[in-house]
């Protein structure tokens, strides 16, 4: 540097006593030049790089607010929800905290477990994982992960699993046996099944199935309870005719239960009727025929006697 101010000062011919303050002079000045361009730009680079560290959380996954702790019955279809703003094309995991391999990795599945599927909202960047028939083996911790070249992201959601008691298997059917031509036949059949309700309750008279009509006079309704392991069905038949009797049986895979149903028809009562009606006539009949023969007996005596009272004379 000092060779530089030496040939500078020589090529301007400056004075030996001024030289000193030139240099001074020159130094200062040349700093300044230099400095503050470095100074605007350090500030310059303070500010962009700031403003890109505001920018970054923009675009970066954000997860909606969706429960973080759910409870289920045995049995139960479990929907756990994830919602992701932001996602892009970012891919969504699905993991339980036990487990070495993930559960889902986008739509695929990596369990061999056939319970587990992913619902997937599309517009909505939903990814809720889904556990049919879930059971006490499926509490625990999940994680609905996304992982980005900046940071990864999770949620944490936890599962609990209520046991359902051990119920035993029973079917009972409740009605009438005996009903008047023209009234309601009702049959309520109720079938527990353990761990899970039996599927279906079928109805049979004389072993043929019965079917609901159009006209509305055979109706059958069923209720699935899966707090009680039980399914209920009501078999109603309107206006009941003599053809309605018979063997009524409702039954599933492996119960079956059955009542006989006996219909009293219109005729049998009008006989009866009949028959009281027309006692008080042959009563009257009996007292004439009785009357007639009193007559004719005592018609014959006096005819013998009439007899004997000329043979005397």
């Amino acid at each position: 540097m000092w060779n530089a101010v030496r040939n500078l000062s020589m090529m301007i011919f400056i004075p030996r006593h001024d030289r000193q303050m030139f240099l001074e002079r020159f130094t200062l000045s040349s700093f300044a030049r230099i400095l503050v361009p470095l100074f605007f730009l350090t500030v310059s680079r303070i500010l962009v790089s700031g403003s890109k560290q505001q920018s970054i959380p923009v675009n970066l996954p954000l997860f909606r607010e969706t429960p973080s702790d759910y409870t289920f019955s045995e049995g139960d279809l479990a929907v756990l929800y994830c919602s992701i703003q932001n996602l892009g094309a970012k891919t969504v995991v699905w993991r339980k905290a036990t487990y070495s391999h993930p559960l889902t990795v986008g739509p695929m599945i990596y369990t061999p477990d056939t319970r587990f599927q992913i619902s997937h909202v599309s517009g909505k960047d939903e990814w809720n994982l889904l556990i049919k028939n879930v059971t006490p083996d499926d509490a625990g911790m999940y994680e609905c992960q996304v992982s980005t070249k900046e940071k990864y992201f999770r949620k944490l959601i936890r599962v609990t699993v209520i046991e359902r008691p051990f119920l035993e298997k029973v079917i009972t059917i409740q009605g009438q046996d005996n009903v008047k031509k023209g009234e309601t036949l009702e049959f309520s059949c109720n079938a527990t099944n353990g761990q899970h309700p039996p599927q279906d309750i079928e109805w049979t008279k004389d072993e043929a199935k019965i079917f609901p009509d159009k006209l509305g006079r055979i109706n059958i309704t069923k209720h699935i309870s899966y707090v009680t392991n039980s399914i209920v069905s009501n078999l109603t038949i309107k206006r009941a005719t003599l053809d309605d009797k018979g063997v009524y049986l409702c039954r599933t895979d492996d119960m079956t239960r059955n009542v006989t149903v006996d219909v009293n028809g219109e005729g049998s009562e009008n006989v009866k009727r009949t028959i009281t009606q027309d006692a008080p006539a042959t009563t009257s009949c009996a007292t004439s025929s009785t009357y007639a023969l009193y007559v004719i007996v005592f018609l014959v005596h006096c005819s013998l006697r009439h007899n004997q009272m000329l043979y005397m004379v």
